[in-house]
């Protein structure tokens, strides 16, 4: 019967590899890798020999029907790999376990490291509960209200990823956003070059860019905004319709007040529909 291996393979140093991780890809008939080349040289250091295709962000939606009607038609048992971690976890592979689902082949999880598991390990934080947010908006206004939306949920610790060409930035965004959280910032975990930085925004921020190689690396941060006070509440947003009655009582034409609700953050669509919707009103009377 086929079968789905999902496989975490080392986030660097690649003697983290378990037995547990090596029989898999030993047993597998086909690895579906992010990128074959980076598991290649996994497989090298090991010694093993498999064939592979490639399963990434850009072909996967593609590729996962195909690769499970292989599974199918050849009783094949697949490794799913990405470039390091945890497959499906920021990293491409959730397509192919979900049609593996689909098609009731059953999905067999091997664990192993994980970046996000192991910067938490090493921050000192209380960790009981936290959410894990991936990559950040790069613009700044949308990068200040994802910030705002994860002090909102009341989860007292956040891990992120980011570019080592952007970590000052966003370090730098969160230190003058809140300056009295602690963050743990970590570069190239389980590497030879491995760096931590640990304390408050602000001091984390100066050892970055006292750090002449800071744009070299991966990196994983872990914040901890258990010390600030409780978000304000946010006012209920009126609907797009109200919004726009309110700017004609007070003397706008429906022209421009679809216009200024655009430039308020209501959705283009949404307001073409609320735009319709009112002149039809206005037809009626």
């Amino acid at each position: 019967m086929p079968r789905l291996y999902v496989v975490a393979t080392p986030i660097g140093n690649l003697n983290d590899l378990t037995p547990r991780m090596r029989q898999a890809l030993e047993d597998a008939d086909l690895i579906a890798a992010e990128d074959t080349r980076v598991t290649m040289k996994l497989l090298n250091q090991f010694d093993i020999r498999r064939p592979m295709t490639s399963c990434h962000r850009h072909n996967e939606e593609d590729k996962a029907p195909q690769i499970v009607e292989k599974m199918l038609a050849e009783d094949l048992t697949v490794a799913l790999t990405c470039d390091a971690g945890t497959p499906g976890i920021s990293d491409p592979g959730h397509l192919l376990v979900r049609a593996c689902w689909e098609a009731g082949i059953p999905v067999e999880p091997v664990c192993g490291p994980s970046a996000v598991v192991t910067c938490l390990s090493a921050s000192g934080f209380d960790a009981r509960e936290f959410a894990f947010c991936g990559f950040l908006p790069r613009e700044k206004k949308a990068l200040n209200d994802k910030l705002e939306a994860i002090r909102r949920t009341g989860i007292p610790v956040f891990v992120l990823y980011e570019s080592p060409h952007r970590v000052v930035d966003l370090v730098a965004a969160i230190a003058e956003k809140w300056p009295e959280c602690l963050l743990c910032v970590c570069s190239d975990l389980t590497k030879r070059y491995e760096r931590l930085y640990r304390g408050q925004a602000g001091q984390v921020l100066e050892q970055l860019r006292a750090n002449p190689g800071v744009e070299k690396g991966e990196y994983c941060l872990a914040a901890d905004i258990s010390m600030l006070p409780p978000a304000p509440a946010q006012a209920e947003k009126p609907t797009v319709e109200a919004w726009m009655l309110a700017r004609l009582l007070d003397g706008a034409a429906l022209s421009a007040a679809a216009l200024e609700a655009q430039e308020a953050g209501y959705a283009r669509n949404e307001v073409y529909r609320a735009k319709l919707k009112i002149a039809r009103m206005f037809e009626e009377e």
